[in-house]
C-alpha cells in the first residue's frame, strides 16, 4: 500500500502547474511569431527607378509600375503664410518620417522638383512592403515660393498586360489586372468587362469600361472644383482630361482579376479626384500637396494593396489603415 503524504502533493501540484505554464507559454510564443511573421515578412518586393516597379512572389509573372511624377500640377487658391495659418505640426511630420525609416525593408526615393510648370519643392517618399501590399509616406518641402492651398498633383498605378505597348513592359507587366488584355479577348463583346471600382454611397461600383478617360471627385475634389470655377464644376478634369461621374466617398479606387479572387488598389490621404487611364491601363490619384508656407514641410500617407482576397476585404483594411 502506497501512502501519499501531504509533501507529496505538494510536490506533484507544483510540476503539474510548471508544466502548464510551459505549455501556455509555448503556445504564446508560437502565436507571436506568426502575428510578427505577417507583419514583418512581406512577399513584396520593390524595384526602384524612373519608375518604381513592385513585384508579388504570391502573384508570380505580374509587376505593377507605379510613376510618382507626371505631367502637370492642378493649382488653386493663395499660399499660406506661415505653418501656425497652414495648420503643419512639424513634431508629427517627424514622428511620421522617424517611424518608416525604423521599418523593416524601407526604402526612400527622393525627388527634387525644378521644372517650367511646377513650383520649386522637394519630395521624399518613404515605401514599406507590408503583408498586404506597401505603405507610403510622402513628405513634400517647399523652398521661396510655396504652395498655394490646392496644388493638385497625379500618381499613377499602371497595370499593363500583355496586349500593351512592348515599351511599357519594362516598368509593368501586369495581365492578372489589365482590361486591356481582357478586352482583347472581348472583341465580339458589344459590351466590354470593367475591373475597375469604386466607394460610393457606401458600395462598390464599377467605373465603366471605356477607352475614354473616366473618373469621380471626392468629397474635396467637389469642394476645390466648385470654389474654382464659381458654382460650376467642369465636366473634364486633370491631365487626361478625365470625364467626372458620380461622387465618390473617399480616395480607394481598385482593380480586381476577373476571377474577382485577387485585389489591387491604391489610396493616398488628400485624395481630390480618381480617374481609369486608357491606353496605360492605369488608375490615377490626384492628391492636394498644397498649403504649405515658403520653407516648410508637409507628410502624407498612403498605400499601394495587392493580395489575394476580395474588395469587402480590401474596404476592411482599408478602415483598419486610416480610420476617420
Amino acid at each position: 500500500m502506497h501512502i501519499v503524504t501531504r509533501n507529496s502533493v505538494i510536490v506533484i501540484l507544483i510540476v503539474l502547474s510548471c508544466i502548464l505554464v510551459s505549455s501556455i507559454a509555448a503556445n504564446n510564443q508560437v502565436g507571436a511569431k506568426e502575428t510578427i511573421s505577417k507583419i514583418s515578412i512581406s512577399p513584396i518586393t520593390i524595384k526602384e527607378g524612373n519608375f518604381v516597379t513592385f513585384m508579388n512572389r504570391q502573384h508570380p509573372n505580374n509587376r505593377i509600375g507605379y510613376r510618382i511624377f507626371e505631367h502637370t500640377p492642378i493649382v488653386y487658391g493663395e499660399v499660406p503664410k506661415n505653418i501656425q495659418e497652414a495648420g503643419i505640426d512639424l513634431a508629427q511630420i517627424t514622428k511620421l518620417e522617424k517611424g518608416f525609416l525604423k521599418r523593416p525593408g524601407v526604402i526612400t526615393i527622393k525627388h527634387r522638383i525644378k521644372s517650367k510648370h511646377w513650383i520649386r519643392q522637394d519630395w521624399i517618399f518613404y515605401m514599406v512592403p507590408v503583408h498586404n501590399g506597401v505603405d507610403m509616406l510622402l513628405t513634400v518641402e517647399t523652398h521661396d515660393e510655396g504652395l498655394p492651398s490646392y496644388y493638385g498633383v497625379q500618381q499613377c498605378f499602371r497595370m499593363s498586360g500583355e496586349k500593351n505597348s512592348h515599351w511599357r513592359h519594362k516598368i509593368a507587366k501586369t495581365p492578372a489586372f489589365s482590361e486591356y488584355d481582357l478586352w482583347a479577348r472581348e472583341k465580339d463583346q458589344p459590351e466590354k468587362t470593367s475591373l475597375t471600382y469604386v466607394l460610393r454611397q457606401g458600395r462598390w461600383q464599377i467605373l465603366p469600361a471605356t477607352t475614354e478617360t473616366v473618373g469621380a471627385r471626392t468629397p474635396l475634389g467637389l469642394l476645390i472644383d466648385t470654389k474654382r470655377t464659381g458654382g460650376k464644376p467642369m465636366n473634364k478634369v486633370g491631365p487626361y482630361k478625365a470625364k467626372m461621374l458620380e461622387p465618390v466617398d473617399c480616395g480607394l479606387i481598385t482593380r480586381t482579376n476577373q476571377e474577382r479572387t485577387w485585389i489591387s488598389g491604391l489610396f493616398w490621404e488628400l485624395t481630390s479626384h480618381l480617374t481609369n487611364h486608357h491606353p496605360a491601363d492605369c488608375l490615377h490619384a490626384i492628391v492636394n500637396i498644397g498649403g504649405i508656407p515658403p520653407h516648410a514641410k508637409r507628410a502624407f500617407r498612403g498605400k499601394v494593396y495587392w493580395f489575394k482576397g476580395t474588395k469587402n476585404d480590401l474596404e476592411k483594411g482599408y478602415k483598419y489603415d486610416f480610420p476617420k
